[in-house]
């Protein structure tokens, strides 16, 4: 429900709310809609301070970082293979980016180059796993800047 739409349902049936209490009304119809309609209610964790549903701020530039980092590796994975089965220089291909693309092809014997690529992709991919995790767990509210609990991890009590 839209939230004009649930202002003017209120303002209709009940006139006599005013301030804070037709303020929370509003909330209620909303949240009841939502529930009817079977959506997910709120925009994404809950904020002790704040008391409400806020969308939290994630800083997950390592996180890309390292993705695009372990998809540079999985192309050296298939490269080395590539490698392994021809009979291809990977000193005379590619520039500077090639080079990047094909360092385990370069490593001699070619057995070795295969097990350098799938460890370097291994290594990327568990870091960008791991800042990925660590974003998530760093989230914080976009009011008041505190930091929210991780909602996969129970609540100590």
């Amino acid at each position: 429900m839209r939230l004009r739409d649930a202002r003017d349902q209120i303002e209709r049936d009940h006139p006599e709310l005013t301030g804070t209490a037709k303020l929370e009304a509003i909330k209620a119809l909303r949240v009841s809609a939502a529930q009817q309609e079977g959506k997910a209610v709120g925009a994404g964790r809950h904020c002790m301070h704040c008391d409400q549903e806020v969308k939290p701020v994630e800083k997950r530039g390592w996180a890309g970082f390292f993705g695009w980092l372990a998809l540079l590796e999985f192309g050296s994975v298939v490269v080395s293979i590539v490698a392994a089965c021809t009979a291809v220089d990977p000193d005379t291909l590619g520039g500077s980016i090639g080079r990047l693309i094909l360092w385990p092809a370069a490593v001699h014997p070619a057995w070795l180059s295969i097990i350098a690529a799938v460890v370097a992709f291994l290594v990327t991919t568990g870091l960008s796993g791991s800042s990925s995790r660590r974003a998530t767990a760093g989230a914080t509210c976009p009011k008041c800047g505190l930091k929210l609990a991780d909602p996969d991890r129970p609540a100590s009590a």
